[in-house]
């Protein structure tokens, strides 16, 4: 499945390299349009490699797709989740190699619908779960490929991988939390 052949796709921007001191070393160069870039709508984002597909996700949290983005690039740091301080080490990987990390999104679109009160009814504009739309994303991709992307660790069954686990223990060991994964 070629990037270019997902209807409704929208390129968010480049995952860079960033220069400073800070734990994360990369950051998402956004090249979307402002609007794109503010929609509070739930998001499905992909996680592409050299136009390969490696990571569906989603998120529905408030502040936009720089929000979403914003766990991933500081993973290294606060308490992130396994989920989280692994997929920032596996980016970092990839962009050590010189490999192209670009993020694409696809958009929830929003529903009429008519809600009851006690004693009255209303008409309002909201947005369905992103879950259902995440599931018929990596279900589309388990029809072709037979799995679902790489880095969908939990989705295929998988571990992840040893090294990342140790670094994780030790993430979290350094905070004085000893968690079990």
């Amino acid at each position: 499945m070629e990037i270019s052949d997902i209807k409704n796709l929208i390129y968010i921007g480049d995952i860079i390299n960033k220069d400073g001191n800070s734990k994360g070393k990369w950051k998402l160069d956004f090249k979307c349009d402002k609007m794109t870039y503010m929609m509070e709508n739930g998001r499905i984002y992909l996680i592409v490699i050299n136009d390969e597909i490696y990571k569906i996700g989603s998120s529905a949290c408030k502040g936009c797709i720089k929000t979403t983005f914003t766990f991933y690039e500081n993973g290294l740091g606060g308490s992130p989740s396994i989920r989280t301080f692994g997929i920032h080490i596996l980016i970092q990987e990839e962009l050590n190699k010189g490999n192209s990390v670009k993020i694409y999104a696809l958009f929830i679109e929003p529903i009429k619908v008519i809600i009851n009160g006690l004693t009255s009814m209303k008409e309002l504009i909201t947005y369905p779960q992103i879950n259902e739309m995440e599931e018929l994303c990596r279900q589309d991709y388990k029809k072709i490929y037979g799995k679902y992307p790489i880095w969908n660790f939990q989705e295929n069954n998988e571990e992840w991988p040893l090294y990342i686990k140790n670094l994780y223990k030790e993430q979290v060991k350094n905070r004085g939390i000893i968690q079990d994964i």
